[in-house]
C-alpha cells in the first residue's frame, strides 16, 4: 500500500506541486490555525496583522520572480539557459529585498514607532528567505524538477510547524517570530541542497548578463506591482481594521476566517501554477491555447464550488454544535466561502494573461479593486467593524470576476 502511494506521488507532477505549494504557503497558514486553541485570541490577531504586512513586505521583495522563474524556465530545455534563469532570479531577488529591507528600517527608525512596526523590523530577513525559496521552487516547477524536493519539503515543514505551535504557546508573539526564522530556513537549505546541481551553477553572479538582467526585471517590476497591488487589496481589510483600532480579538476573529478563505484558494493557486507552463508551451496554436485554457477554467471553478460547499458545511457545523469565542468566525467563513469561485475565474483569467505576455491590465484591475474596497473599508467599518470587510471582500471579487473574464474573451477572439 505504501509502495502504491508513493509510486503515485512520484508519476504525478499536480500532487507533487500540491505538497510543494501546501508547504511553502500552507505551512504557516495551518500553523495559525493550530496556535489558536493555545495563546489568547488577542495573540492571534497580533499575529494575523503581522503576517498579513510580511506577505506585503515579502511580495514586494520577490521582483516577480517566482512568475519569472517558472515561465522563463519552462521555455528553455538546455541545462545552461535554465542555469541563466536561475541566476538572474537570484540577483534580482537578493537586490529587491536589501532595498525593501532598508526602507523598513527607515520606517522603523524614523516614522513608525508601535509595536507592530517593530515586529515587522524584526522578522524582515524573512523578505530574503522566504522569497530565495519561492524562486527555488518555482525554478524546480520550470524544470520539471518538483519530485526531487517534495519529499524532503514536506518533511521539513512538518517539523517547521510543530516549532511554530510550541514557540507561539510558550513566549507568545516572539516565539511565533523565531519560528518563522527557523522555518524558513530550514527548507531553503533543503530545497537548495537536494537542488544542488542546478543551485551551484547558478550562483556564478560574474556570468550574469546585463541586458538580459534589465529586460527581466522589467518584467517583474509589472508582474510584480499586479502581485502586490493584489494582495494589498485582499490585505487592506485587517489592515484597515488594525489602522482604525479595531479590537485585536475582532481582528484574529476576522483574520481566522480570511485565513480559511487563503487556505481554501491554495488548490486553485496549484491548478494555475501547474497550468501556466503548460499555456506557454501552446501559445503558437490558438486552438490549443483556447483548449487549455478552457481546460483550465473549467477545473479551477468545480474545485472552488467544492471548496466553497466544504467551507460553508463545515463552519455551519461550527456555528450550530460547537460555537464557543470563534463562533463569530464561522458566521464570517459561510458568505466568504461564497467568492471562491469568483476568485476562481479571475485567477484563470490572471494566468492566461501571464502566459500572453500583458502584463499591466492585471495591475490596472486590482488598483480599481483596491479602490472600491477601501471606499466600502473606510465607511463601513465604524458602524459594522468585521462585517465591513466581508461586504468589501466580496464586492472587489466580484468586480475583478467581471473585468478579468471580459478581458480574457477579447485577447482569445483576437489571436
Amino acid at each position: 500500500m505504501l509502495a502504491r502511494l508513493i509510486s503515485i506521488f512520484e508519476n504525478s507532477r499536480l500532487l507533487q506541486l500540491f505538497v510543494i505549494t501546501a508547504c511553502i504557503q500552507g505551512g504557516v497558514i495551518i500553523s495559525q490555525f493550530l496556535i489558536t486553541p493555545w495563546v489568547d485570541p488577542s495573540i492571534v490577531g497580533v499575529v494575523r496583522s503581522l503576517e498579513t504586512i510580511i506577505a506585503l513586505v515579502v511580495l514586494a521583495g520577490s521582483l516577480g520572480m517566482q512568475s519569472i522563474a517558472i515561465r522563463d524556465t519552462a521555455a528553455h530545455c538546455d541545462a545552461s539557459s535554465q542555469s541563466a534563469v536561475l541566476r538572474q532570479v537570484f540577483l534580482l531577488v537578493a537586490l529587491a529585498s536589501s532595498v525593501v529591507i532598508f526602507g523598513i528600517f527607515v520606517a522603523h527608525e524614523f516614522v513608525l514607532t508601535s509595536a507592530i512596526s517593530s515586529y515587522v523590523f524584526t522578522t524582515c530577513g524573512l523578505v530574503v528567505l522566504t522569497n530565495l525559496l519561492r524562486v527555488s521552487t518555482g525554478f524546480a516547477q520550470g524544470a520539471k524538477a518538483i519530485g526531487e524536493i517534495y519529499i524532503v519539503l514536506m518533511l521539513v515543514t512538518a517539523v517547521g510547524v510543530v516549532l511554530h505551535v510550541v514557540l507561539t504557546k510558550l513566549y507568545g508573539v516572539k516565539g511565533w517570530m523565531a519560528a518563522r526564522y527557523l522555518g524558513e530556513f530550514f527548507c531553503l537549505m533543503a530545497v537548495w541542497w537536494k537542488l544542488r546541481s542546478y543551485i551551484l551553477p547558478a550562483l556564478n553572479f560574474a556570468a550574469a548578463d546585463r541586458k538580459e538582467l534589465l529586460l527581466t526585471a522589467k518584467s517583474g517590476l509589472t508582474i510584480n506591482a499586479s502581485l502586490f497591488v493584489r494582495l494589498l487589496v485582499d490585505s487592506l481589510p485587517v489592515l484597515m481594521l488594525t489602522a482604525l483600532h479595531v479590537r485585536t480579538e475582532e481582528i484574529g476573529f476576522f483574520g481566522i476566517a480570511i485565513l480559511s478563505l487563503v487556505l481554501g484558494l491554495l488548490p486553485l493557486a496549484i491548478i494555475a501554477q501547474r497550468a501556466l507552463p503548460d499555456l506557454v508551451e501552446a501559445l503558437h496554436c490558438p486552438d490549443e491555447l483556447r483548449a487549455k485554457y478552457s481546460a483550465v477554467s473549467r477545473s479551477m471553478l468545480k474545485v472552488s464550488l467544492a471548496v466553497a460547499l466544504s467551507l460553508i458545511f463545515v463552519s455551519s457545523i461550527w456555528w450550530l454544535f460547537i460555537g464557543g469565542v470563534y463562533k463569530t468566525t464561522a458566521l464570517y467563513v459561510m458568505v466568504l466561502a461564497l467568492t471562491l469561485p469568483l476568485k476562481a475565474i479571475a485567477l484563470s483569467c490572471g494566468t492566461m494573461l501571464v502566459a500572453l505576455r500583458v502584463f499591466g491590465l492585471s495591475l490596472k484591475v486590482n488598483i480599481l479593486e483596491g479602490v472600491l474596497v477601501l471606499i466600502l473599508l473606510y465607511m463601513g467599518i465604524p458602524v459594522l467593524e468585521g462585517w465591513a470587510g466581508v461586504a468589501a471582500y466580496m464586492a472587489g471579487a466580484l468586480l475583478s470576476a467581471v473585468l478579468l473574464f471580459s478581458a480574457v474573451r477579447i485577447r482569445l477572439a483576437d489571436l
